[in-house]
């Protein structure tokens, strides 16, 4: 198959694009360097967002494991300040999915259209854009380590926060938080938790988010301040375990406690929220984390990558089809998803600044905070940004 467009990296903008170019006739390389998606991912909350962007692309999301919070919580400082069923939100709430049985499926529906390739275990190098207009893809079969070139007329770059992609076009990026360690890991869930919950929790110098897994356990991220792991971890397992437990509302906090033999491998990871300036070049276009890093403040990775594949396969396919230019094509991408990112990330960012402040002033705030917990204004102000969180900022539809 003579590939069209090439799209590296197999995560949830990349597979969803995927499925939808090649479904539209649109010759499609699909490269991933993985040899398969049975693998530990972090971000795997759906939202109203996310959910809705599946749908337009009519994909079957009740083929694949997910788990909908009966409840959603919010804690500061050991204080319940936001509690409500999740069916006040109406059919379409948030649901904790399998990312590797969606990309699975997502894949399987590509491979149907007879438009689709995949190269599985596959790493690319580098990249050339070629005098013709072609990017030559520089790429190694993981197996064999031999190296070959692809040629392709167009590239588009969905692999993730360390995409290889983003490094090789060397696009300015814009940083927009504070840095921060992120430790994710799973434990049991807590019997004493009859219903399914989703939790947040912010605290002195902490951010805790838990939620039922599709495979039943809690799946927890310990979001804290660059280096602040490292230094616990230095003082063994045990210790950041303490540490970490103590800021927790005293239910959650005596479960981890009570389970800290049963923790799975944590897995730490480095984050900085940012963004590319400029998601697209002559023969290349960048989305997902690939264009747009997101804190896990707000569960907006994955609903976001989703989102950028409807938009991005909206101006693509007519111009694939010669009704446009791709590159003008690609170009208005950015435009089209830009202001959503930025808004999402300016509210994801005043969380950490608030409770990872160390200073006199952000004490007295947190305090403060704590104190009006559950009150109208409290609760106001929490459901304006909920409501972005899980609806979106602009209107996603598919028109092709």
């Amino acid at each position: 198959m003579d590939a069209r467009v090439a799209i590296v990296g197999a995560g949830p903008a990349g597979a969803l694009l995927a499925y939808l170019l090649s479904s539209r006739g649109i010759e499609t390389l699909f490269i991933e360097r993985q040899s398969d998606f049975s693998r530990e991912f972090r971000g795997e909350i759906l939202m109203p967002s996310g959910i809705r962007a599946l749908h337009e692309a009519g994909f079957p999301l009740g083929k694949v494991s997910t788990n909908t919070p009966d409840t959603l919580e919010g804690y500061l400082i050991g204080r319940c300040f936001l509690a409500f069923e999740s069916s006040e939100l109406g059919p379409v709430r948030p649901t904790a999915v399998s990312q590797p049985e969606m990309l699975e499926a997502l894949v399987t529906l590509a491979e149907g259209t007879g438009a689709f390739q995949l190269r599985r275990g596959t790493t690319v190098r580098a990249l050339e854009r070629d005098r013709d207009g072609m990017v030559s893809l520089r790429v190694a079969v993981s197996k064999s380590d031999q190296e070959e070139t692809l040629r392709v007329p167009f590239v588009i770059g969905a692999d993730g926060r360390s995409s290889i992609v983003r490094k090789q076009l060397d696009h300015p990026v814009r940083k927009r938080s504070t840095p921060l360690d992120i430790v994710w890991f799973k434990v049991p869930y807590p019997d004493a938790w009859k219903n399914s919950r989703f939790r947040f929790e912010l605290g002195n110098g902490h951010l805790l988010i838990a939620v039922r897994a599709p495979d039943g356990l809690l799946q927890v991220a310990w979001v804290i301040l660059k280096g602040t792991y490292g230094e616990l971890r230095e003082r063994g397992i045990s210790d950041w375990i303490d540490a970490m437990s103590s800021h927790a509302d005293p239910e959650l906090g005596a479960h981890l406690l009570e389970n800290r033999d049963r923790f799975s491998r944590p897995f730490l990871l480095d984050t900085v929220t940012d963004r590319v300036i400029g998601w697209s070049t002559p023969s290349t276009l960048l989305i997902g984390d690939a264009a747009h890093t997101m804190s896990p403040v707000g569960a907006q990775g994955l609903n976001l990558a989703l989102r950028d594949a409807i938009i991005a396969a909206n101006v693509l396919v007519p111009a694939f089809r010669g009704h446009g230019d791709p590159n003008e094509a690609a170009s208005r991408v950015e435009g089209l998803r830009g202001p959503e990112i930025d808004r999402i990330q300016r509210i994801a960012a005043v969380p950490p600044r608030l409770v990872m402040g160390q200073t006199v002033l952000h004490e007295a705030v947190r305090r403060g905070v704590a104190l009006l917990a559950g009150s109208r204004v409290t609760l106001a102000v929490a459901r304006r940004a909920a409501a972005i969180f899980l609806d979106g900022v602009s209107h996603v539809r598919l028109t092709v």
